[in-house]
């Protein structure tokens, strides 16, 4: 029966619609990774997970949202922020530098190929917020922290755009340890001060937000 969740009150419809959500983001997950997101539709997903095609569009708004909460529980950037602030920057490296040699996870790697369709487009603008420059600006707590983050994904996110439209294969050519540090000291100048007395060419406080 395709809505278990409608038969009462009480935990077992409650645990119905667990149960139900869970069964189509899982079937969402398999076929994205599987035929690529451009190639599914709702009623694929729908089917696969034995459910009406409505309750996707009730719990998710249709494969957009599918898609949004699939990249919420699969996505490490968030995770990656958390820990030792003095390695941050490295850390951020490490992952962009993964990510531009093509590792991840399989559902991201699947993504990857359909990176030009427009709803993947619009479900990663979304989440440049959400899971990247909210979190750093939590995390930075300082002055100017905000700022600071935006700038570190505008690095971050400008590696990930030449990998997406060229191919960033010189970048790939180069020594990865090598183009991890180089990265790396971007990102250290990323949290720099903004000093408004700052004359030009004036050293600046190497301890920038978060650091000290």
């Amino acid at each position: 029966m395709d809505h278990p969740e409608e038969t009462g009150g009480g935990a077992g419809p409650t645990r119905g619609r667990e149960a139900t959500r869970a069964r189509i983001l899982a079937s969402a997950k398999e076929l994205f990774t599987n035929e690529g997101y451009g190639s599914v539709s709702s009623r694929m997903i729908a089917s696969h997970a034995g459910v009406n095609v409505a309750l996707i569009n009730r719990y998710f708004g249709a494969k957009r949202g599918l898609l949004t909460e699939l990249l919420r529980e699969d996505g490490v950037f968030p995770g990656l922020i958390e820990g030792d602030p003095a390695t941050l920057t490295r850390r951020l490296a490490e992952h962009a530098v993964s990510r531009l040699h093509g590792e991840g996870t399989a559902l991201q790697r699947a993504l990857d190929d359909s990176a030009g369709d427009p709803d993947l487009q619009a479900v990663y603008q979304g989440r440049i917020t959400s899971a990247m420059i909210d979190p750093l600006t939590v995390y930075l707590g300082a002055d100017s922290a905000r700022a600071h983050a935006s700038l570190m994904a505008a690095v971050i996110l400008g590696l990930t755009r030449v990998r997406l439209v060229e191919g960033a294969t010189a970048l790939r050519a180069l020594d990865r340890e090598l183009l991890t540090n180089r990265l790396q000291a971007l990102l250290d100048l990323c949290l720099e001060d903004f000093g408004a007395s700052e004359e030009p060419g004036e050293p600046r406080d190497a301890n920038g937000p978060g650091k000290s």
